[in-house]
């Protein structure tokens, strides 16, 4: 009769696998996180590209010196828009990627958590089997 055998204590108790499914968790939010988003970013940056550039075209001895900068501004917002869309979509890529990384790790985190319960579970069962058959040959 194996009375020890392994319960759900013996899951949570044990840090691999609540770090594991905690990674998990984060990883899946930030994978979804920034797929969605990336996706939304490469939409308005492709919506950009169909648009008709504007003929507000000034050759670059027209802009003067004297203009407060206005050779570092983009020449219309439509260019701005698409900048802002371009830096968010490189953040949501970065975001996706980790989102997974974080949960390849999470996912081997718990795999090492349930087979070091497992290895526990399992040498518990072989004292209590090898404690019987010594309390069966002393009698």
């Amino acid at each position: 009769m194996l009375s020890p055998r392994m319960k759900l204590p013996d899951i949570y108790r044990d840090w691999r696998v609540v770090a594991g499914l905690a990674l998990v968790f984060l990883g899946a939010c930030n994978w979804w996180v920034g797929l969605t988003r990336a996706r939304d970013s490469s939409q308005i940056i492709a919506q950009a590209a169909n648009v008709v550039p504007s003929t507000d075209y000034r050759s670059f001895d027209e802009i003067e010196a004297g203009n407060g900068g206005a050779v570092l501004q983009p020449l219309n917002s439509q260019g701005e828009q698409v900048s802002y869309a371009r830096a968010r979509m490189d953040f949501y890529h970065v975001t996706f990627l980790t989102g997974q990384v974080m949960m390849i790790a999470g996912v081997l985190l718990v795999f090492m958590g349930f087979i070091a319960i497992i290895r526990n579970d399992t040498w518990r069962a072989l004292r209590s089997i090898s404690s019987e058959s010594r309390e069966h040959h002393e009698d």
